[in-house]
């Protein structure tokens, strides 16, 4: 029996819109999600009032809604996600909204 591979020729980048840090396994953690093919990526996690909360360059690394271990407040955060596309070189930005859910 052969195995095939299967080469990857686009891959679709989302954030959730929602996360709950509630350590049930389920949705506990933001990041981008399906990033195989961000280059120089860089997510970053701000509160309603502008203050980073969060900041990675691997796509792997997530926020658990906390800093510094204290848990934040349930609410609206906003992030930004900027790569390099792997395949084109074509810088992209994208930006959302996220709730935290408590």
């Amino acid at each position: 029996m052969t195995k095939q591979l299967r080469v990857l020729s686009s891959c679709y980048i989302a954030v959730p819109s929602a996360f709950t840090p509630n350590n049930d396994g389920l949705n506990d953690y933001l990041y981008p999600l399906n990033a195989l093919k961000a280059d120089n990526l860089n997510f970053r996690v701000f509160n309603r009032w502008g203050q980073l909360v969060f900041s990675t360059n691997d796509w792997l690394k997530k926020w658990d809604g906390t800093i510094g271990g204290i848990q934040q407040a349930a609410g609206m955060y906003v992030w930004i996600l900027q790569f390099t596309h792997h395949d084109t070189g074509k810088k992209v930005e994208m930006k959302g909204t996220t709730v935290l859910i408590r």
